[in-house]
């Protein structure tokens, strides 16, 4: 019994990383007690920091303008495409 005590009481010494953040980025960092540092992250893999949310936001925001551009165009070239296909339909409207 003795034996796993002593083998168990080092693992119970280990200290807790103490969480701090960066004044002037907001970021949080794990500092380690033998002064060890790494960043922290969300459980949704992104940093912790203020404006991690706001870049991917803006990078949705642009991936879905370039989406809708893009149909856009799509929905054009089908018009033109449908327009010189049959210019005697085209004659036939106006």
């Amino acid at each position: 019994m003795g034996i796993l005590l002593a083998l168990g009481t080092p693992a119970l010494a280990i200290e807790e990383p103490v969480v701090w953040r960066d004044p002037d980025t907001g970021c949080a960092y794990l500092l380690g007690p033998q002064g060890g540092i790494a960043p922290r992250y969300l459980r949704d893999g992104s940093p912790d920091c203020p404006d991690a949310k706001v870049g991917s936001r803006v990078i949705d925001d642009t991936a879905r303008g370039l989406a809708q551009g893009l149909d856009a165009l799509k929905r054009e070239v089908e018009r033109l495409r449908q327009r010189f296909q049959d210019p005697n339909r085209q004659e036939e409207r106006l």
